[in-house]
Order: structure tokens, then sequence, then C-alpha cells
């Protein structure tokens, strides 16, 4: 691999929001202990599923994690976006639905190389903990697109990293980066000091 890897030498992401993590895969001849197998490893925090006050179901963590460790991965069926468009008119009328729309946050790379399909991850039906995560304005976890099977960056992998350290019992929360018109959407219940206000 040319450049740096994405990790540490104790697994945590190094680079910034927004960059592409590139993973050793099956073509690499590491082992599954490599250090720049992280995500792919899975699920190595304590997190716990509650029921939050006012935003439904929510995560936290059952330990402390520093900064840059992988949580979680977000799954679930990949869609297109019209077939997004038709289940979210489905899943509206019974008001539960989780999404991850994998364009939003790759509006740099379609600048950089031409306009795209874009994809959306589907956890409604099929996916872990991480569809229970919540919005937040001043989240504790940035989700990152990150390479394993495919260079493909329309069908990276979403993980999410911890943002700085966080203690044990914190709800984890990311930012959905919904792109809405003024008046759309619902009140956010973040309860951030830099709220906006309101989210898809």
């Amino acid at each position: 691999m040319v450049g740096r890897f994405p990790y540490d030498d104790e697994g945590r992401v190094v680079l910034e929001d927004g960059c592409l993590v590139y993973e050793c895969n099956h073509l690499c001849k590491c082992s599954k202990t490599c250090p720049n197998r992280v995500l792919q490893n899975g699920l190595k925090v304590k997190l716990e599923v509650f029921k939050t006050e006012k935003k439904g179901w929510g995560v936290r963590a059952c330990e402390s994690i520093l900064r840059g460790t992988f949580v979680c991965e977000f799954v679930g069926e990949v869609i297109d976006i019209q077939e997004a468009n038709r289940r979210h008119k489905r899943y509206g009328k019974a008001g539960c639905y989780y999404f991850y729309d994998v364009g939003t946050h790759m509006r740099l790379m379609n600048d950089l190389m031409g306009s795209q399909e874009n994809y959306v991850i589907d956890a409604t039906k099929y996916g872990n903990v991480s569809r229970f995560l919540n919005h937040s304005c001043s989240p504790n976890l940035v989700s990152q697109l990150v390479l394993v099977e495919s260079m493909d960056f329309q069908f990276a992998h979403v993980g999410f990293y911890a943002k700085h350290d966080i203690a044990a019992g914190e709800e984890l929360t990311y930012d959905y980066r919904d792109e809405l018109q003024p008046g759309e959407g619902s009140p956010c219940l973040c309860g951030a000091s830099t709220c906006r206000g309101r989210l898809r």
C-alpha cells in the first residue's frame, strides 16, 4: 500500500473525517491480524441498546472508548436511490426506518469523479446495533467510508469511529448530515448547544 496506513499501532483511525479508509483484503498477502484490517474484524467494544427519554432507542458505551477507535459498522440492504424513495414512503406511514444515505457523504467524490449513482443502506429489516445510533449536531462518533473488497467508493462500508474519548455510559451519536430546505424535517432533539434545530 502506498501512503500511510489509516490506523495507528493500536488500531485507531488517524485520518480526517471524510477521507476514504482503505483496508487490506483477500488480495493482500497479510494475515487476518494485520493492523490494516479493523472494520472487517468486527465489533470489539461493548455497547448497549437502551430506551432514551425523547428519541426512542439509542446506543451507549459500556466501557470507555478512546478517540479513533472503531465502534461499529452500519449494515443493511444496499439499495438504489429510487428504491430508497419507494421504501421511505412505505416506511414513513409506520414512522420507522433506518437509512444511511451513502451519497450524502460522497458529494466531494462525485464532484471529482463525475456523477455516479448513489446508494442507500437500509437497516430497517436487516441490520445491527448501528441502526439505533441517534443523531446529534455535536456527535461523539464520525462516519468513515471504508473500502475493503472493492476499490469502488460507491460500495464502501460505513464505519463509525470515536471522534473523541467517550466515557462509559455515554450515548453514542453521529451527525446524520441531512440536507434540508427551510421548514423541512422534524425538530432535532439532540440537545447540543450547537443544535441546528431540525433533521429529516
